[in-house]
């Protein structure tokens, strides 16, 4: 499964999307997988705290590009839809929920981390909204968190200019709750969901909703981002990405043929 779910013996599940080759790109199984564990979990009584984290060193590095290249107005409507719907059933989990930000958290991949109840980053790991400088809006209610947590200025900046921030200055910022080095990312983590365990299991849900109740909508984000996505500058700005990454990868392949013929 694009999604994996392990339980250990504290009751702590984690979700790790598990697409490393793509950098745990946000595909449409991926969505749905996550809707589907996700939806598990809430179903479950056993459940303490939720990690979600990415495979290989990277959190996400967003929506699979691919996707959103060409797709028709229906088709992008729908993937709005269902990424909202996905990370909308991360935040409503009844537990708290922690990112463990390592390599890049941007776009789709930053909104997935901001619908967790908390941040634990790397400070080496890139978050942002690069989505504007491809021609797209944000579409899955990553924006409207982004404002409830650091409020409307840095929402506004990272959006308008698609700068990506390093963990420390996202600590800085406010945008993530717990920042340390890579090798101490683990026991930063341990922390925080050892906080998360000493409390009252009844009164931690109740937390949770009681916080639910404060809440922020922008309700023609799916619409806006169905609609760039349809843009032909919109289009020819994501395939010229996809076109620099296979060039890229082009490069990286001859020179290791270069060298391995060498040796």
């Amino acid at each position: 499964m694009p999604v994996t779910l392990e339980v250990d013996d504290r009751s702590v599940a984690t979700l790790t999307l598990d697409r490393p080759a793509k950098r745990n790109a946000l595909d449409r199984p991926m969505l749905e997988s996550l809707l589907d564990v996700t939806s598990d979990l809430e179903r479950r009584g056993d459940i303490r705290a939720v990690v979600v984290r990415g495979a290989g060193g990277t959190f996400c590095a967003g929506a699979d590009i691919a996707e959103w290249v060409n797709p028709s107005g229906p088709v992008a409507a729908d993937l709005s839809r269902l990424g909202r719907s996905a990370f909308a059933a991360v935040a409503a989990l009844p537990v708290p929920s922690v990112a463990l930000i390592e390599g890049a958290a941007v776009g789709g991949g930053f909104e997935l981390a901001l619908a967790c109840d908390v941040r634990v980053a790397a400070d080496d790991a890139l978050l942002g909204f690069p989505e504007l400088r491809l021609g797209n809006l944000p579409a899955w209610s990553g924006l409207a968190r982004l404002v409830e947590i650091t409020g409307l200025g840095v929402a506004r900046h990272l959006l308008l200019t698609g700068e990506l921030v390093d963990g420390e200055r996202a600590g800085a910022l406010g945008i993530v709750t717990a920042v340390a080095e890579s090798n101490g990312l683990s026991r930063k983590l341990a922390e925080v969901v050892d906080g998360f365990l000493a409390c009252e299991p009844t009164a931690l849900t109740l937390a949770k909703q009681v916080l639910a109740g404060y809440h922020h909508d922008l309700p023609l984000e799916p619409a806006l981002a169905a609609f760039t996505a349809g843009l032909e500058s919109s289009r020819s700005r994501k395939q010229a990405f996809l076109d620099r990454r296979a060039a890229a990868r082009r490069g990286r392949a001859v020179t290791t043929t270069r060298i391995g013929a060498a040796s």
